[in-house]
């Protein structure tokens, strides 16, 4: 299966005192599961590492180095780009239809366009996000909720 990690899901794999740290945990080291998110990623979920070690929760630094090995080309997380006119035009028409986040809608454009070519014939995509409202326009879309 492959699983398309929403940025809210990847930084609670960094953040040990987050709601669903465990399960983000589990996700990324499942060997079923091909996780893959889009090249944005790195840059939300670097924020929200920074964030929290200006506020004394984390040491910033080693868990940036853990982020940029999971999402190097060697890393459990495969990083996806595609041209920014198609993810735009697609992200403008989920926000406009759905009211969704900016962020929100770009992470499911780029899942849209990119993670069903990658799928084998009948093999299950899936969408894995921590917003209620995201996750259930991920399912209207065809993935599956992870």
């Amino acid at each position: 299966m492959i699983v398309y990690l929403d940025s809210s899901v990847l930084a609670r794999a960094y953040l040990a005192d987050e709601d669903g740290h465990e399960d983000a945990v589990t996700l990324l080291e499942d060997p079923e599961i091909a996780a893959v998110t889009g090249i944005w990623t790195r840059i939300e979920v670097s924020g929200a590492l920074v964030r929290a070690a200006r506020v004394g929760r984390i040491d910033a630094q080693r868990l940036l180095a853990m982020l940029d090995g999971d999402l190097s080309a060697d890393g459990p997380v495969s990083t996806l780009a595609i041209a920014q006119e198609k993810v735009e035009e697609s992200a403008l028409r989920l926000v406009r239809q759905h009211a969704l986040r900016a962020m929100d809608a770009w992470h499911l454009a780029v899942a849209q366009l990119t993670v069903p070519p990658l799928a084998e014939p009948g093999e299950q995509i899936g969408f894995a996000s921590r917003d209620a409202g995201q996750a259930a326009v991920a399912e209207r879309l065809g993935f599956v909720g992870v």
